[in-house]
Protein backbone atom coordinates (compact mmCIF):
# COMPACT_ATOMS: atom_id res chain seq x y z
CA UNK A 1 0.00 0.00 0.00
CA UNK A 2 1.40 3.79 -0.64
CA UNK A 3 2.49 6.18 1.82
CA UNK A 4 -0.32 8.97 2.66
CA UNK A 5 2.21 11.59 1.17
CA UNK A 6 2.01 10.38 -2.35
CA UNK A 7 -1.70 12.15 -2.00
CA UNK A 8 -2.09 15.79 -2.65
CA UNK A 9 -4.32 17.93 0.03
CA UNK A 10 -7.48 17.59 -2.46
CA UNK A 11 -6.96 13.89 -2.54
CA UNK A 12 -6.97 13.84 0.75
CA UNK A 13 -10.02 15.69 1.23
CA UNK A 14 -11.95 13.78 -1.25
CA UNK A 15 -10.70 10.84 0.27
CA UNK A 16 -12.02 11.60 3.92
CA UNK A 17 -15.28 12.78 2.98
CA UNK A 18 -15.78 9.00 0.86
CA UNK A 19 -14.88 7.68 3.75
CA UNK A 20 -17.90 9.28 5.33
CA UNK A 21 -19.95 8.32 2.77
CA UNK A 22 -20.43 11.47 0.86
CA UNK A 23 -21.41 10.55 -2.73
CA UNK A 24 -19.54 12.66 -5.68
CA UNK A 25 -22.20 14.74 -5.81
CA UNK A 26 -22.22 15.68 -2.21
CA UNK A 27 -18.54 15.81 -2.01
CA UNK A 28 -18.08 18.00 -5.46
CA UNK A 29 -21.15 20.51 -3.82
CA UNK A 30 -18.68 20.51 0.07
CA UNK A 31 -15.48 21.05 -1.96
CA UNK A 32 -17.26 23.35 -4.62
CA UNK A 33 -15.99 20.74 -8.02
CA UNK A 34 -17.59 19.07 -10.26
CA UNK A 35 -18.67 15.41 -9.32
CA UNK A 36 -16.40 14.33 -12.14
CA UNK A 37 -13.87 16.26 -10.64
CA UNK A 38 -14.48 14.23 -7.50
CA UNK A 39 -14.33 11.07 -9.77
CA UNK A 40 -11.02 11.78 -11.49
CA UNK A 41 -9.60 12.53 -8.09
CA UNK A 42 -11.07 9.37 -6.77
CA UNK A 43 -8.84 7.36 -9.99
CA UNK A 44 -6.11 9.40 -8.90
CA UNK A 45 -6.45 7.54 -5.01
CA UNK A 46 -6.42 4.02 -6.57
CA UNK A 47 -3.93 4.63 -9.02
CA UNK A 48 -1.39 5.82 -6.61
CA UNK A 49 -2.70 3.64 -3.72
CA UNK A 50 -3.32 0.23 -4.94
CA UNK A 51 -6.94 0.70 -3.34
CA UNK A 52 -9.14 -1.34 -5.54
CA UNK A 53 -12.81 -0.53 -3.78
CA UNK A 54 -14.85 1.56 -0.89
CA UNK A 55 -13.85 -0.45 1.85
CA UNK A 56 -10.03 -0.06 0.98
CA UNK A 57 -10.31 3.56 0.57
CA UNK A 58 -12.55 3.51 4.23
CA UNK A 59 -9.40 1.23 5.80
CA UNK A 60 -6.36 3.72 4.04
CA UNK A 61 -8.77 6.56 5.64
CA UNK A 62 -9.03 5.12 9.22
CA UNK A 63 -5.18 3.65 9.21
CA UNK A 64 -4.03 6.97 8.23
CA UNK A 65 -6.78 8.74 11.05
CA UNK A 66 -8.50 10.96 7.92
CA UNK A 67 -11.41 9.12 9.79
CA UNK A 68 -12.27 8.34 13.77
Amino acid sequence: MSNILDLTKRELEVLALVAEGMSNKDIGNSLQISPRTVDSHRTNIRNKTGIKNIAGMIRFAYKHKLIQ
